[in-house]
Order: C-alpha cells, then structure tokens, then sequence
C-alpha cells in the first residue's frame, strides 16, 4: 500500500510540474493552426492576429500561412490531375463527334465551376457555335441535344478583310490568346453589344470570362472555347476565372482529342473519295475490255446491220405508200 501511496504521491507531483498551455495563448492557437495544415482545413483567419506581429511570432505564422497555401495547391492538383487523364482517356476514345464537343464542354465547366460554356469551331474565315450550355437557364444547344444553334457564326474577318479583333472570341483565335475578363460590362477594348441583348432577353448577366483558343500540335487555330461566370464553390457567388495548370492539361488533352477526330474523319473522307475514284476507273476499264473483244464487235456490226436495214425498210414503205 505504500508503495502504491509512493507512486500516487510521485505521478501527482509530475502533473504539477507540467506546463499547462492555455487556449487562448499565442502557442496553442500556432499548434491549432499547424493541425488544421495537417489535415487539409487550414483557414487564414487562424492566424490573421499574429501577421502584423514583427517579431518571430509573426515571421513563424507568415511562414506557416505560406506554407498551407502550398500544400493546398499541391493537393488541388493531384486530385484534379487524378480526373483529368481519365477524362482525356476517355474523350480520346470518344467515337461520336458530337458527344466529344459536348464532353469537353461540360468538363472545362466542371474543373472551372463555370455557369456557361459555349464552344466554337473554325470554318472558313468563320466560328460556329457548335455546343452551348448554361446551368442557371438550363440551357442546351447543339451536340447530343437535338436542339440547333440558330445564332449567326462570328465572322473572323470584316468586309474590307481586316481582322475582327472587336469580338473576344475572333479574338482569341486570331492572336492565340487566352481572355481572362473579370466583368464583362466593365471591360475595354470588346465589343459585347451580342452579350448584353442576350442578358436582356433572358435575364442573365454574364460578368466573368475566360475564352480560350484551341490549337493543334501544328499550331493550327481549330476553335475557341468560352467560359462564363465561374462561381466560388463555397458561396456561389460569381468570381474571376482563375489560371490553371491542371485546367491547361485538360484543354491539351481535349484539342488532342478532338484534333485526333478530325484528322481521322478527313482521312475516311479521302479514302471514300479514292474508293470511288478507283470503281471509277475499274468500272472503265471493264468497259474497255469488253468493247474491245471480237464478240462485241461482231455484235456492235449486227446492230449497225439492222439500224440500216429497218431504215432502208422505213424509206421503202414511204415511198410506196407515194
């Protein structure tokens, strides 16, 4: 019993002479902060008292704040990257045309969180609307949607043959520059008279932008994909597009895919040409073998026979019934 009392006496004594961190201490909310690093639910309000501190207090939570927004990213990428191949995987294995557009449409919106995307191709000297999609109208045009586009293409070039660098879709394709636009209404230099009668007309405002031109491996202007009014995951309120490194893979693999498509669908065209160039020619010299045999021949000078017999017939019963 009293070495039981001996050990109890001893263990209290120990716990007397630990230091209590209080809750409120500098150091305690420092360790809060550095757990919340550690399992992903850092927020900079945690240490927002201690930035202005000049001293080591303040160099440690500067570091540390610097330090979460690392990791963050870093995290953010590999979880988007983890989606991203799968995804131009399977667009590259996407064997209807349409699907394909539509797909890389509705996944640039999904990695953006962006409310419409509208995507164009080049055809001569012009951008047709090929898909557009907005989530707040529930609008679906083109693709697998059976619904037809019926806005005019955007004309890359004006009458007189200058460059339409007005319009920040023609834009884009024409200088190969990404737009990043964080208002719409407020920004210099475009004209988007066509966004604000569609705003108008349906109610919508269209604020932030990101247009961003499609190239191939040679450098080749395909089309332009629009995206419209991301949107802050947290409070759905309408925020600028930001610059992406996993948002970039996503638009090379999709380009490759779709550049891919087009190579192959013009490949088939050409070989169904020269299918039919080659039956062309089969089918004539089959012809010219059979017009050159001593049957034929001998069948044609038949004919010619008879052709000359029923006319010399025709004339005599005309002269007789004279």
């Amino acid at each position: 019993m009293r070495r039981f009392l001996g050990y109890t006496d001893d263990m209290s004594q120990s716990q007397s002479q630990r230091t209590v961190i209080s809750s409120t201490s500098p150091l305690k909310k420092i360790m809060h902060a550095v757990r919340a690093i550690e399992q992903g639910d850092y927020d900079p309000v945690l240490l927002s008292e201690f930035m202005d501190d000049k001293g080591d207090l303040g160099q440690l939570a500067q570091m540390l704040d610097t330090m979460a927004g690392t990791v963050s990213q870093r995290a953010n990428q590999l979880n988007l990257l983890s989606k991203v191949i799968p995804i131009g995987v399977s667009l590259s294995a996407e064997k209807d045309f349409n699907r394909l557009l539509e797909s890389l449409v509705v996944e640039a919106q999904s990695f953006t969180h962006a409310d419409a995307g509208t995507l164009y191709l080049v055809e001569e000297d012009k951008l047709r609307f090929v898909i557009m999609r907005n989530t707040s109208l529930n609008l679906q045009m083109g693709g697998t949607s059976g619904v037809p586009i019926t806005f005019y293409p955007v004309r890359m070039f004006k009458e007189d043959g200058s460059e339409n660098r007005a319009n920040v879709v023609s834009y884009a394709a024409l200088t190969r520059k990404r737009i990043n636009i964080a208002d719409a209404y407020e920004a210099e230099g475009f004209d988007f008279s066509g966004t604000k009668a569609f705003d108008e007309k349906t109610r919508y405002r269209s604020k932030s932008f990101l247009t961003i031109p499609l190239e191939n491996k040679e450098g080749k202007v395909m089309g332009v994909l629009q995206l419209i009014n991301a949107k802050d995951p947290k409070t759905s309120e309408i925020v600028p597009f930001e610059d992406d490194t996993v948002l970039e893979a996503l638009i090379l693999l999709a380009t490759a895919a779709l550049d891919g498509y087009i190579r192959e669908a013009a490949l088939r065209s050409e070989i169904a040409k020269l299918k039919i160039e080659i039956d062309h020619s089969r089918r004539a010299k089959q012809v010219e073998e059979i017009t050159d045999t001593a049957f034929f021949r001998d069948l044609k000078n038949k004919a010619t026979e008879l052709r000359a017999k029923k006319k010399k017939d025709q004339e005599g019963k005309e002269t007789s019934e004279e």
